[in-house]
């Protein structure tokens, strides 16, 4: 099997390549104007960026002994926590803030507040989404680089969206840039080498 030239991986080479919900991206134009773009939006990561993954086994018992065999399933993923580097201007902390602040407004402690996320269906009177949950999530890539700088390995993450925001770790007397944690839910995670040549001979 060929390996890189220096035959190891980095922790700080990742980078994460999140799209924006159409529900932030519908904000950011009635709210914010062009002071910022919904264009995909990347950060330098560090950290963990893959969770567990589990298939696990069951035990069929026969004959007084136990035979063990997969149980072809897989559980639901555990959260994502991700470290990133905040920018100058704090744009990717303000947008995953703005994100989270959709799912629960901090000032009206209401879903939204720019408009009302369930509506009454009027045949059987029953809520349901005026905006449905797709427009909330998204999907994402994080990309494992190796020494030159090239994409050697993407893990993309679906129907994704943000749980939790930590504090912003800050100190004058600490010189290194400010790091923030944020938690997210998927529901699939994909896996793919991106070059060819390790695909043939993995």
């Amino acid at each position: 099997m060929l390996q890189p030239p220096l035959n190891r991986s980095r922790n700080d080479k990742f980078i994460l390549v999140l799209d924006i919900p159409k529900a932030l991206k519908n904000n950011f134009t009635q709210g914010f104007g062009d002071y910022f773009n919904a264009d995909p939006l990347q950060i330098s990561i560090f950290g963990s960026p893959v969770p567990s993954i589990s298939v696990p086994s069951i035990k069929v018992p026969y004959g007084g002994q136990s035979y063990q065999t997969s149980s072809f399933s897989r559980p639901e993923y555990g959260q994502l926590n991700i470290k990133f580097l905040v920018d100058n201007n704090y744009k990717n902390y303000w947008i995953l803030w703005s994100w989270l602040n959709l799912l629960n407004d901090a000032k009206k402690s209401t879903a939204e507040a720019h408009s009302a996320i369930t509506e009454l269906n009027q045949f059987n009177k029953e809520a349901i989404l005026k905006n449905p949950m797709s427009d909330y999530s998204t999907r994402f890539w994080i990309y494992g680089i190796d020494e030159y700088n090239k994409k050697i390995i993407s893990f993309e993450y679906t129907n994704a969206f943000p749980t939790n925001l930590s504090e912003l770790n800050y100190s004058n007397q600490d010189p290194n840039e400010i790091n923030c944690n944020v938690s997210f839910v998927f529901n699939q995670l994909h896996v793919d080498l991106m070059n060819d040549l390790n695909k043939a001979v993995c």
